[in-house]
């Protein structure tokens, strides 16, 4: 990897990973602000901010920015998590000028145009309601407000109808403008790229931009326990889990590994147990997902309602089992399969853009494909069994949407 990483007059970070083979650029602007900065007054508005960066700016109509970017073959997106807000572009590689210039134009001159504002409230609802109507999909949010009920992790990203009702243009723009700090910003490429030529170009577009401080977020703190949403289905859908472990852990690998083992493909634990041995599912897998200060582990199935208990009873005996029951082969392979998808990763230039940003904003240093595989391969079977003791002495969270058949004997732990 050729990283270089520099830093603007205005306190603005760019970054870049040059792979002078690719035909393409990938390059975004990341900013540390997501739905866990907004206060009770603010819930879905940095989701909403998110949409309306590409309805038009002072410079370009809605039109003109698609158009600007698919006339030249590339491709445009934004997302929202908890703790991000992303906006990013594809080009080709003689394309990088447009493309600084546009994903500059929506951070800093974005006119949140009424007429604009309100057609993309009405799709922002209907977005709300189509996760509504996917209980695969709603049991995240479900499991995620479990997990940290009361605090800002467990909000909604999307947020609810009536707080998008309730949001005017200006709302958005005060919210820009007060959070879109530099202090918290990385402008990262990877691809063909000069890093000196992508320097002078940010230099050129981002000089709006300023540096200017924004309240911390008070710590995260992991909560658990039990939810359930009743709704007529042909399937109950779950999640059960424990608290997982912060982004800047040491143990975040340990727990990937752990992750891998119990429920990261078709020969994992409980794809065996649960899909190939008893036919129970179809789907079952499992996740771990990581904040600033906490993070969690999870298992989500789906089964008949008269199944759940039983495949809530066959995880927590395979959480419980691997505490003393992991193979030398099991741990290889999972350190292989975590070596393979970072190596994947390596050949998609979005990929290594979105990675590149991430180590600078979260842990303010760039680590190599190779000091992370170092990494994983040190990772020892004492470790995982250690950590694995350690999650579970914190309270189970359990979300489940379905019919509720039997959902008193569902939470017995």
């Amino acid at each position: 990897m050729d990283t270089k990483i520099s830093q603007l007059g205005n306190k603005l970070t760019i970054a870049t990973d040059t792979i002078s083979n690719f035909e393409t650029i990938s390059l975004g602007l990341f900013v540390n602000i997501g739905s866990v900065n907004e206060n009770s007054k603010q819930i879905g508005i940095s989701h909403f901010l998110e949409h309306m960066a590409f309805k038009g700016t002072t410079k370009r109509t809605a039109l003109d920015i698609s158009y600007a970017i698919e006339s030249v073959g590339g491709f445009i997106n934004a997302f929202t998590n908890k703790e991000m807000t992303a906006f990013h572009v594809k080009v080709l590689k003689d394309n990088i000028d447009l493309a600084v210039d546009i994903i500059s134009d929506i951070i800093q001159n974005s006119t949140f145009d009424k007429t604009e504002f309100e057609k993309e409230r009405g799709v922002i609802i209907q977005e709300i309601r189509q996760l509504n109507d996917a209980p695969d999909d709603f049991v995240f949010d479900m499991f995620q407000s479990k997990c940290f009920e009361g605090e800002k992790l467990g909000t909604q990203i999307l947020g609810a109808e009536e707080d998008i009702l309730s949001y005017s243009p200006s709302d958005l723009n005060h919210y820009m403008k007060s959070k879109y700090t530099t202090d918290k910003m990385v402008f990262a490429a990877s691809g063909n790229i000069d890093h000196e030529k992508f320097k002078i170009l940010a230099e050129k577009y981002t000089t709006e931009l300023k540096s200017f401080s924004v309240p911390s977020v008070e710590t995260q703190l992991y909560k658990g326990g039990f939810i359930f949403k009743k709704k007529e289905l042909e399937q109950t859908h779950l999640i059960y889990g424990l608290k997982g472990l912060s982004h800047t852990d040491d143990n975040k690998f340990v727990l990937s590994i752990l992750t891998t083992i119990l429920g990261g493909g078709m020969s994992s634990r409980l794809f065996q147990e649960v899909r190939e041995k008893r036919g129970l599912v179809y789907t079952i897998f499992s996740f771990n997902s990581n904040y600033k200060d906490t993070g969690t582990f999870g298992v989500y199935a789906a089964c008949e309602d008269k199944k759940a208990k039983e495949v809530i009873d066959i995880i927590r005996y395979e959480c419980e089992k691997i505490k003393e029951d992991i193979s030398d082969e099991e741990l290889r392979k999972a350190k292989t399969q975590l070596k393979a998808s970072l190596l994947m990763g390596l050949e998609n230039s979005s990929t290594r853009m979105e990675r590149l940003a991430n180590q600078i904003l979260l842990h303010k240093k760039i680590s190599s494909p190779s000091e992370t595989s170092k990494k994983i391969e040190d990772i020892q079977l004492d470790s995982v069994k250690n950590l694995i003791n350690q999650m579970l002495l914190s309270k189970p969270t359990l979300a489940v949407i379905g019919n509720g058949k039997d959902i008193e004997n569902l939470y017995e732990f």
